[in-house]
């Protein structure tokens, strides 16, 4: 089963993270899936491209599992997160609108993937939340830079220090997602935002990108590698083991 599902119809281009069963956990084959994905969406000049999880999930996060069976953690996770990394990038710089649908959950760096798009519809009984803390380590897909920014140096730390789940209503009262609607409701309420969209003048949108990649995400990439760096010495260490395996014992 490809870990990663595309299509591109009119003018829009929908990327699937396709492991349902693990609420579309980030291991590497979907890291790599998604990049490749973008690149190809890219490629198209779409007018908007559409991020969405299959089995009414959005993504979990970054796979645990993976992580704990690696011998060496800390190059694994060094590698999968420039690959996530790379996916960031890609969005910020396409010309396309950028949608992520979240439904179910968004943990981690999946959090910080819908936080890179340019506009998030989510299903009132999603969650967010940002994760790292319970296996000690910091955020990566830019969740240090894009959150903050948007709600502040203090709750970020709130929400970092203790782990703490955000509702649909509190995403939308915060800024993180843009709408909200019953999970029955998220397809056509996609559709009618898309349809909206694509109305608009693609050179307009460009230009538009670019003064908020100036004014939101200014220093983006650098403050990615620092992500990148902290995550990898982290995992480097003999506690990140032990962290993951007091988490599967929890599970």
């Amino acid at each position: 089963m490809d870990a990663v599902k595309e299509s591109y119809d009119a003018r829009i281009y929908t990327i699937t993270l396709n492991r349902p069963d693990k609420k579309n956990a980030m291991d590497s084959a979907l890291l790599e899936g998604l990049c490749a994905a973008l690149k190809r969406a890219d490629g198209q000049s779409p007018h908007v491209i559409v991020i969405r999880g299959a089995g009414k999930a959005f993504c979990a996060g970054g796979d645990l599992v993976e992580f704990n069976e690696s011998p060496d953690p800390g190059t694994r996770i060094d590698i999968m997160a420039d690959c996530l990394h790379q996916s960031i990038m890609i969005i910020r710089k396409t010309g396309a609108i950028v949608i992520a649908v979240v439904e179910g959950v968004a943990v981690g760096a999946g959090l910080g993937l819908s936080l890179a798009c340019d506009l998030s519809l989510a299903s009132k009984s999603a969650i967010m939340n940002l994760g790292y803390r319970r296996i000690g380590l910091t955020p990566d897909g830019g969740g240090s830079i894009s959150l903050p920014r948007l709600i502040g140096a203090k709750r970020f730390n709130e929400l970092y220090l203790f782990s703490s789940n955000i509702n649909m209503t509190e995403a939308l009262a915060l800024g993180l997602v843009n709408f909200i609607c019953d999970e029955s409701e998220i397809d056509s309420k996609l559709a009618d935002i898309v349809n909206n969209l694509l109305a608009l003048p693609m050179e307009t949108i460009g230009r538009l990108k670019h003064l908020v990649n100036n004014s939101m995400f200014f220093g983006l990439e650098e403050h990615l590698d620092m992500e990148r760096q902290y995550v990898k010495e982290l995992a480097e260490q003999p506690v990140f083991k032990e962290r993951l395996a007091s988490f599967f014992r929890r599970k």
